[in-house]
């Protein structure tokens, strides 16, 4: 088209724009997007604000320029291309990248169509939005989903993503969990393939809550490798998004090595207590076989008897029988005669049991049941038992004299906590750390064994035994279940 020809439609296209009721209004001036004219040559015949944001040039400089003076070379042959187009009648939409007046590059998302006056194209209008930043963002998303993917792939755990209880995607750490060795092989089977019948519904109910939204804890469970091969393992269940779609992420990892390593460890730690134990069996007895010893040698070799060499015979067999008595209270197994009984009966029973005891070394007992009603299932010669040996130790610890306090009262939480205090001299903090220990006593002719039986029998229902002491005395603090 020849220079005057191309004039005569630049004019006829003003003219145009001028008579518009669109490009004159109000919104095409402050429009968010950038709105534009261009003449059949390219060049700029109306441009609203957003342009001059966009391009950093004013209007009077747009108008002297044409749009393949803002392109990037990379992108100027497909934009030539669509703008030939729109000329010939069609509406175009493409992306390109601009350089503004300030030398900094900006992708645009822009639509073009033609203006047809009179069934004569004179020009282009079309629309412009800055996608910079959708475009960063996108950029910085698939960098982040390449890092996440990249991690995954090389997770020391194994990794499945799942959807409707199918695999959809696993790293090649879980395809040796599930016995695979290529992971590609088990996508689109479902999970339920490697749970083990008994623990089906536990895994399961794990996805389907995470599929609700809420994350499951680490928990131990079995699953099925592709030999048959029973696993042990850990996993957690996640929610997530995978390929756009709502999605369970299911953390696998392999405990098989842990758990051998833990049964170890039990093993040593039972061999290490037992030789503690007979070591302190033999250590125990062999004082009165020494003794008893003794004196049989004596007698043998013809001293005179004395009756003295009984009295201390019988008592070292006596000694000797209160151990081993105590060692097979410890031995004996866990308790079977559980009953509903009050708490509060019971330790009003056994109070009523060692208030001579405590008379005859001028100490008083008071009661403190707050409340009345409190039950727990237990075996209540046992608990009797408990509580007599932790009042006889706190009657023997006051040499002075004074006041034991028996007390019984709910925690709120389902608990009854029992408290016997005493007003006795404490236990020296180093030695409070070895109670419980078997023939760790703190009294002259005492055994240890007492403290650990009671420590088990509690154990045995479901209850907890801490200590508190200091130079104004000890109390022993005694938690057990409240049952219905």
């Amino acid at each position: 088209m020849n220079s005057a020809m191309a004039s005569i439609k630049r004019e006829k296209l003003k003219v145009f724009l001028r008579n518009s009721g669109f490009f004159n209004q109000q919104i095409f001036e402050e429009h968010p997007e950038g709105y534009y004219a261009l003449d059949l040559d390219g060049r700029f015949v109306q441009v609203n604000k957003q342009c001059e944001i966009v391009t950093g040039y004013v209007k009077e400089e747009l108008y002297n320029i044409f749009y393949k003076d803002l392109l990037t070379s990379d992108c100027f042959e497909i934009v030539n291309a669509s703008y030939v187009k729109s000329l010939r009648g069609k509406i175009q939409n493409y992306q390109c990248t601009i350089m503004t007046k300030k030398d900094m590059k900006l992708d645009l998302d822009v639509t073009n169509a033609p203006i047809i006056v009179d069934d004569e194209v004179l020009g282009v209008y079309g629309i412009a939005k800055d996608i910079t930043k959708y475009h960063e963002q996108k950029r910085k998303v698939q960098e982040s989903e390449q890092l996440h993917r990249h991690l995954v792939d090389h997770s020391p755990d194994g990794i499945v993503v799942i959807r409707d209880n199918q695999l959809v995607y696993t790293n090649q750490e879980a395809a040796c969990l599930l016995g695979v060795s290529n992971k590609l092989n088990i996508i689109g089977e479902s999970i339920s393939k490697y749970i083990p019948t008994n623990h089906n519904s536990a895994i399961l109910n794990y996805i389907e809550e995470a599929e609700k939204g809420s994350p499951s804890a680490l928990n131990e469970v079995k699953i099925i490798q592709a030999s048959g091969n029973e696993l042990d393992v850990e996993v957690k269940a996640i929610p997530t998004v995978f390929e756009g779609s709502p999605a369970v992420y299911l953390i696998i990892r392999d405990i098989t090595e842990r758990k051998v390593a833990h049964e170890l460890m039990l093993n040593s730690e039972k061999l290490s207590v037992a030789g503690q134990l007979a070591a302190g069996i033999a250590h125990e007895i062999r004082n009165p076989i020494t003794a008893i010893k003794g004196f049989l040698q004596l007698m043998e070799g013809g001293v005179q008897y004395k009756k003295e060499f009984y009295s201390v015979i019988s008592s070292e067999i006596n000694r000797i029988e209160l151990i081993l008595s105590e060692l097979l209270s410890l031995a004996k197994p866990p308790l079977d005669n559980y009953r509903h009984k009050n708490i509060g009966s019971i330790l009003q029973h056994v109070v009523a049991l060692t208030r001579s005891q405590a008379t005859l070394h001028n100490i008083h007992i008071t009661t403190f049941i707050r409340d009345k009603h409190l039950n727990v299932l237990c075996d209540e010669n046992k608990l009797k038992q408990v509580f007599i040996n932790f009042i006889k130790n706190a009657i023997e610890a006051m040499h002075n004299g004074g006041n034991i306090t028996v007390s019984a009262q709910s925690d709120g939480n389902r608990s009854v906590i029992i408290k016997i205090a005493d007003e006795g001299t404490g236990i020296p903090t180093e030695m409070l750390r070895e109670i419980g220990k078997p023939f760790f006593t703190t009294k002259e002719n005492g055994t240890g064994l007492g403290i650990m039986v009671s420590y088990e029998i509690i154990k045995h229902h479901n209850g907890e035994v801490k200590i508190d002491s200091n130079s104004n005395g000890t109390t022993i603090s005694v938690i057990l279940p409240i049952s219905k």
